[in-house]
């Protein structure tokens, strides 16, 4: 079953979901103290740790609950209180609500709506659940995007849809989605006559591209997916202009860089970057950059959720990336190569949206055959941690400072049985 699963293990929503751009210290009354859930595929379990923020040694947070078959990803709302896993195996999704010592109890499951679940997104106003249902190669409307209203730590299906084109003879293979972590003014009809919208991406694996879609919540509350032309009109239906978006080959997992959306000067960002998106192709070996359209700028006069490639785009990783871990304090990024057993390390330009690599550009996961396939990272940018599936072990990194390159933690690897899948780190 591990074999099989990881290799659709989809992008994962750390800190991107926290609206408060990742930096978090008290909420749902969690202490300062870091907190990581991992999932593993061979037991079907979700295990909380409290990571010592010294040391990286981790340390685990009550009993291990159940997931349902094959958990491959997370998700968790801004405010903390609720955690999300996608079972792969049995197309569910598990809900938990999250204790003020990290721990978890189950809320209990509900299908996914498609076939095959990859990824999870949770918006910006906590209000809505994104699953990539990434079906099956020869199902053209196998693939889909589900949404799943949130409300008090429950799930209520609203809308199921394809990111498959008339062209498209197969399916697509959505397997993750990001949503724009602001939203922007829309006008969707005279009734209602402004409205804020919200830009949704999804990475398409078996077609190589990056489908966009806005969205809103109209005046009684009811989630409606469509486009924002460029005088600022909504439009039911349809994409975002010029989506899809042709990336390399087979993206796996997307992420906003740390400032997007940024609109008053934080601790951490002085000012809004080009709200640049990262992809990570994983049949490519590269690192993919857009700049989307989600703010009002030079560039951007009408924010529409529009996609615009970077300079020099894309940027080579190493072999298999699969997933892409933002660091939410300094302009670092990394990547989760799964076939070569590494996490490939790059200094971010918020100027160009560029990435260059650092020195070395590599760091090991230190197992060989461990088959690393996600990541996650601390919301002080301290440690950085990597499930490792073939391996069945956490291993902890930390950054150092100034150069952002990763070294092995005090205690570098905790044992995990069960094939360890996904991970948050908060």
């Amino acid at each position: 079953m591990g074999t099989k699963l990881f290799r659709r293990v989809a992008a994962l929503v750390f800190c991107a979901v926290v609206m408060t751009g990742c930096i978090k210290s008290t909420l749902n009354g969690l202490s300062s103290a870091d907190f990581v859930w991992v999932t593993t595929q061979g037991d079907q379990k979700v295990t909380a740790f409290s990571l010592n923020t010294t040391s990286g040694s981790a340390s685990q947070v009550g009993s291990a609950v159940s997931t349902g078959v094959g958990p491959v990803a997370m998700a968790i709302t801004g405010d903390g209180k609720t955690l999300f896993v996608a079972n792969n195996g049995d197309a569910t999704i598990s809900v938990y609500s999250v204790n003020s010592d990290g721990s978890l109890k189950s809320q209990g499951t509900t299908p996914s709506q498609g076939q095959n679940p990859t990824g999870l997104a949770v918006d910006p106003t906590s209000k809505l659940l994104f699953i990539t249902n990434q079906g099956i190669f020869s199902s053209k409307a196998s693939g889909t995007v589900a949404v799943f209203a949130i409300s008090s730590g429950t799930l209520t299906a609203k809308t199921t849809f394809s990111t498959a084109m008339p062209s498209n003879a197969t399916g697509t293979g959505p397997t993750a989605a990001v949503v724009s972590p602001v939203g922007f003014p829309c006008k969707p009809n005279a009734s209602q006559t402004s409205a804020t919208c919200y830009a949704l991406y999804v990475s398409n694996q078996f077609t190589s591209t990056i489908s966009a879609y806005d969205y809103l919540l109209d005046a009684s509350g009811n989630f409606v997916l469509g486009s924002v032309d460029l005088n600022g009109n909504f439009i039911t239906g349809g994409t975002v202009r010029n989506s899809p978006y042709p990336s390399q080959q087979n993206p796996s997992s997307l992420a906003f860089s740390r400032c997007a959306g940024i609109t008053t000067a934080t601790a951490n960002c002085s000012a809004a970057d080009g709200n640049n998106l990262f992809v990570a192709d994983s049949g490519s070996n590269d690192l993919n950059v857009f700049s989307a359209c989600i703010q009002a700028s030079a560039a951007c006069s009408s924010p529409d959720g529009s996609l615009t490639p970077v300079t020099n785009a894309p940027f080579a990783a190493g072999i298999g990336p699969v997933s892409v871990i933002v660091d939410p304090a300094a302009d670092f990024v990394y990547a989760v190569d799964v076939k070569s057993n590494q996490l490939s390390q790059f200094k971010y330009s918020p100027a160009t949206g560029g990435l260059s690599a650092l020195s070395p550009a590599t760091v090991s996961t230190s197992i060989n055959n461990a088959n690393p396939v996600s990541g996650g990272i601390t919301h002080d940018g301290n440690f950085l941690i990597v499930p490792n599936n073939g391996g069945s072990n956490l291993f902890v990194l930390k950054v150092t400072l100034p150069g952002g390159t990763l070294a092995p933690a005090v205690t570098e690897s905790v044992p995990l049985a069960g094939q360890p899948s996904a991970v948050i780190a908060r």
